[in-house]
Formats: structure tokens, sequence, C-alpha cells
């Protein structure tokens, strides 16, 4: 009934054309030439070490193709080495997720409080530190960073997003960023820059559900290209993402995924088109395009011709207006869209861009305190 319902409504609509990802070695990778550490050398590595863990199978396997051309990092060759642990974490992450592709229209993103200088001169013999990755900045955050002796904070969401007319204690967040600058902590915000960038965000989310199925996924889009001049090797990116799939899969299989792939989340919340009833047991197996966005995707993927459509929120209106047109949206809450892309990929991407630089031995933790504030209730419960 759901797939009658889903082909039906779509085979009416035109289709919409995405501009796709312009190299075929995209995912994850550094878009500098090839430096030192070689695809080899990455290959060789012992990713299995719970330590470290890292599954780039996209990655690899695209890359199989052309292994001379690409790098996994290309810190070393920047005009000047970096004078400070902050200074590399900030190369690195714009070799990983160039700022230009952040959505300056509205966005914050790149380094928005620095480290503040000393009285004296910093010791020459500091090559690295503790850098903490979290999702949002609150106050547990910050005593985690402190507890750990963070020098640098990574946040995925702008901790300034409105021009400041003073920085007070009377504001939590303005609070926040004073006890950071404080203690000499500095934070970088790659937000949009990392929705948009190969192997950021969306792409995750793709392979989440996939499921490793590497042959299930026939072709990956943009959903909203970026239209204006890119860095090179970034040419095609944009926001959000479309697979289009081999074979049909059900519903309950994809919400099986992507519960798994974001720490086996127990609930989801999931629109049906109006004809369906509601009735997951309908939704066979009749899918064959996702698309994705993290976080609020309502503008990025308003136009979309998938059956499925996964973020993190939705209006009410944007998701009435999908079912109405046949399609299915799932809503994970908003930063579980996100929060464990910082585990699962930042993280060891990081690693490698900092190895082969003077702070190679930093540490790069993902905080435990950070999580989504939203949690569902169950008033039956309830005392």
């Amino acid at each position: 009934m759901f797939g009658s319902i889903l082909s039906n409504n779509l085979r009416a609509r035109s289709t919409h054309t995405f501009a796709t990802l312009s190299s075929p070695c995209l995912y994850f990778v550094s878009p500098r030439l090839v430096s030192s550490l070689t695809i080899a050398t990455w290959r060789n590595r012992k990713l299995e070490e719970p330590k470290r863990t890292r599954s780039f199978k996209t990655c690899c396997t695209k890359l199989e193709a052309e292994p001379q051309r690409r790098s996994f990092s290309s810190s070393h060759i920047m005009a000047a080495p970096p004078a400070n642990l902050t200074e590399a974490v900030v190369a690195a992450m714009k070799t990983l997720f160039p700022e230009e592709l952040a959505d300056s229209a509205w966005d914050n993103t790149g380094l928005l409080l620095g480290q503040a200088p000393l009285s004296s001169p910093e010791p020459k013999n500091e090559t690295g530190g503790t850098v903490l990755l979290t999702n949002d900045l609150t106050s547990a955050v910050v005593d985690e960073a402190l507890q750990e002796g963070a020098k640098m904070i990574i946040c995925y969401h702008p901790v300034i997003f409105r021009p400041l007319k003073s920085l007070t204690t009377k504001d939590p967040m303005q609070t926040l960023l004073l006890r950071l600058a404080a203690e000499r902590i500095s934070v970088y915000c790659p937000h949009t820059a990392m929705d948009a960038a190969s192997g950021g965000l969306n792409d995750w989310l793709c392979d989440i559900l996939l499921g490793g199925e590497r042959q299930l996924e026939l072709k990956r889009t943009v959903a909203q290209p970026i239209t204006r001049p890119l860095p090179e090797g970034h040419q095609g990116a944009g926001y959000g993402r479309a697979v289009e799939l081999s074979r049909p899969v059900s519903l309950q299989s994809l919400l099986k995924r992507l519960s798994a792939g974001l720490g086996n989340q127990q609930y989801m919340m999931v629109a049906l088109p109006a004809a369906a009833s509601g009735d997951l047991t309908e939704t066979r197996e009749t899918i064959t395009k996702v698309a994705v966005c993290a976080g609020s995707g309502a503008d990025v993927l308003k136009d979309t011709d998938a059956q499925v459509l996964v973020t993190g929120e939705m209006a009410h209106h944007y998701a009435l207006r999908h079912t109405q047109l046949g399609q299915a949206v799932v809503a994970v809450l908003h930063s579980n869209s996100e929060r464990r892309y910082l585990e699962a990929r930042l993280k060891p991407m990081l690693e490698v861009e900092l190895e082969t630089t003077a702070y190679g031995n930093t540490r790069v933790l993902v905080s435990k305190a950070d999580h989504d504030p939203f949690e569902i209730v169950d008033v039956r419960d309830l005392a």
C-alpha cells in the first residue's frame, strides 16, 4: 500500500535534477596533492584498534582508482608552520572542511574564540595538548574541558551567532566564553562547512542508511549544490545528499540502520503519506531513493523527489506538505543527527591531519557531557 502511494504520487511529479559530486574520490579526503602520508600508509595502519577506530570503507574504495593523486594529510605543506596548537588545528579543519563551503549568508563559522595571549612568551617546547570535540557548548562541556586540560574546543554549532554588543555574565553563552577566555581555551566552529564538505555530516548519514552495503548505493548526489566558486578539489559540494538505491528496501530497515548508526537511538518521529494511515507495517520494500540533511533540513530538502527524507527536525507544515506529496519524513531530534559524527569520523580525520605536524601527539577527545537537550518522556512512567 505504502509503495503504491509513493509511486503514484512521485510519478506525477517532475524529476528534480541534482548536481553530482564532481570527483569520484571526494569522500573523506583532503583536497591537497599527495604528501608523505600516502594512501598506502593509511590503509596499512591498524584501523581496527579500539583506541582509534577508523571505518572509511567508502574512502578506500574510491581512492583505489587513483592513489597517486590524493593524500589524507597535507598540514605540513602550509606556507608557515603553526605557532601553536590552535593554529595547527585551525589549519587542519580548513583542509578537511574549507570555510568557503559554509553558508555565510546566515551562518557563522571559523575560529570564534581565539587563545588569549600570555604576558610572557609561550614555551617553545609545547607541541601538543588536548582538543575536545562537542556538538554544543554548555556549562557541563566547559567543566569537562577544564577537567581534561583542553587547550581548544571544536564545537560544531556556532558559539557566537549574532554580533555581540557586550560580553558579560548576564548571558549564559557569554559567561561560558568568558570562562574559556580566562583559561586560554580557543573555540573553532565548522557548522555548515562540515555539512557541505565531501566526507562531512551528510555523507556520513548516507553511509549509515546504506548499512555497510556499498553495492546498495547506485548514485549519490548533492541536494542543494553550492553555485559560487569553491576551493580546488571541492567543486560540486553542497548541502544535503540524495542516494538512489540499486534495489528497493523497506522503511523499517532504513529506520533500524539509522537507529544503530546514531547510537541505538530508540525513538524517532515518522510522518507517513496521508493515505498510509500511519501504519508502518504497510511500508514494504518499496524505497529506492532517500534524501538526508543533518540538523534542520526543511529548506535543503524542499525540492527533493526522494521517497524518504531523513533530518534532525522539520516544522509541522513542511512535514505536512511532504506527506501530501507522498513522501515520508523521519526526524531524529536536531543534534542527534549530528553528534555521533564527532566520534565516528571527525576524531580520526583530525588525528591524521595533525600527526604529520609538530602537534602529532595531540590528544583528541569527544565530549561525554554533550547531549541533546530534548528527551522523549512517557508520562505514564512519571510518579
